[in-house]
């Protein structure tokens, strides 16, 4: 498919603001326009932990870029972050039904899902580990084998509550069921338990943050990591043949149901130029293509939203590639509503009255839920 921008609509630079870790594969996408059509995007990446809060800042005080590429719950502040309305002409018609829902907010559209999963995986160092482990019994099992060679078992970021939503997925409950926020549930306590006892049992460091984590297991400091699928690019650079891909561990025959979303683009500055609106929309639609869909995948092995090309590749990979496919299987979806930004606050609030206060897992599920009603009740009130 040929895009082209003639010289009389071609924009000025047109600004991107970006939270992905494969950030190569953010500056081959604008490299690649830029090549076809002539139109050159600048771009600005940020840490995911950061993103949201220069978003903010920046709709504040009027200085928000053209686009933005974010994970889907990030839609959800669609006021707040001053994000334009969509028709579906900036919307591939091969677009999968599932990936479109995730943009779509109060029955508008207000993003362009271009790559799906975001999902969290199990990586591990096949010089470390010969066969990995299936469930956390026998994760734990190897954890005095490893011990002997000076390696711990796993890393990943213990605080961060995106790594504690696939053990309550585990226990068969999600923090947002059919619209509601449901944090003080007895799944909720279930899996606040068991999260617990992979410190207390020493088979996790829990002053252990996204960096480390990541550095402890490219150094081989750690035999295996939790880590989604956006830092694959990344670790396959760094352990080369060594790096093993599985599924992440059962809680004894429970799996773990991590949580599951798009990146997409949306557009929070003023389109009042129609010339700028149509190339932002050009932009939207090659990123979608079928070409550069399956070229997404095959350098950085990241899901298609291109249902057509999503099947294909799902009906033909094999070996670790297969491995991403069947993880995003087990998966429930993050909700985009703007509720889900005020789950996360109230859930970290809430975590660290668990972990430095002696909360007890009964008390930190319901103060999750009493922070998540007010703010919640808060924010609503004054939007």
């Amino acid at each position: 498919m040929l895009f082209v921008v003639s010289a009389a609509s071609k924009s000025a630079d047109i600004e991107l603001w970006h939270a992905h870790q494969a950030q190569d594969f953010v500056v081959h996408l604008a490299k690649q326009f830029e090549a076809e059509t002539g139109q050159r995007i600048r771009i600005s990446a940020y840490k995911t932990s950061r993103v949201k809060a220069e978003l903010l800042l920046g709709a504040k005080n009027n200085v928000l870029p053209d686009m933005i590429f974010v994970p889907s719950d990030f839609l959800g502040l669609y006021h707040e972050l001053k994000l334009n309305r969509l028709n579906d002409s900036w919307l591939d018609p091969a677009i999968s039904a599932n990936a479109k829902d995730t943009a779509v907010i109060d029955g508008n559209l207000y993003g362009v899902p271009v790559i799906q999963g975001n999902h969290l995986m199990l990586y591990y160092n096949k010089s470390l580990v010969a066969k990995p482990a299936t469930s956390w019994h026998q994760l734990l099992k190897q954890q005095d084998a490893l011990a002997a060679k000076g390696v711990r078992t796993i890393g990943w970021n213990y605080n961060e509550m995106f790594w504690f939503v696939p053990f309550l997925g585990a226990y068969g409950s999600t923090p947002i069921t059919d619209g509601k926020v449901t944090l003080n549930t007895p799944q909720m306590v279930s899996a606040l338990r068991f999260y617990q006892s992979l410190s207390n049992r020493g088979l996790i460091d829990p002053g252990c943050d996204y960096n480390c984590a990541q550095k402890d297991f490219v150094d081989g400091a750690t035999a295996y990591a939790i880590n989604g699928d956006w830092a694959y690019a990344d670790l396959k650079a760094e352990l080369g043949d060594d790096l093993g891909l599985a599924v992440l561990p059962a809680i004894d025959d429970k799996p773990l149901r991590p949580f599951s979303s798009t990146f997409t683009l949306a557009f929070p500055r003023v389109m009042g130029d129609s010339k700028r609106q149509e190339t932002l929309r050009l932009f939207a639609r090659f990123v979608q293509s079928e070409l550069i869909q399956r070229q997404t995948y095959q350098s950085y092995q990241l899901l298609p939203t291109n249902s057509a090309v999503f099947a294909a590749l799902r009906d033909s990979v094999s070996g670790q590639q297969r491995v991403l496919f069947q993880q995003l299987a087990t998966t429930n979806p993050m909700p985009s509503e703007a509720s889900m930004a005020i789950v996360w606050q109230a859930m970290a609030v809430a975590y660290q009255r668990f972990i430095n206060k002696g909360y007890t897992p009964e008390q930190t599920a319901q103060y999750m839920q009493q922070v998540a009603d007010r703010e919640l009740a808060r924010f609503m009130a004054g939007r």
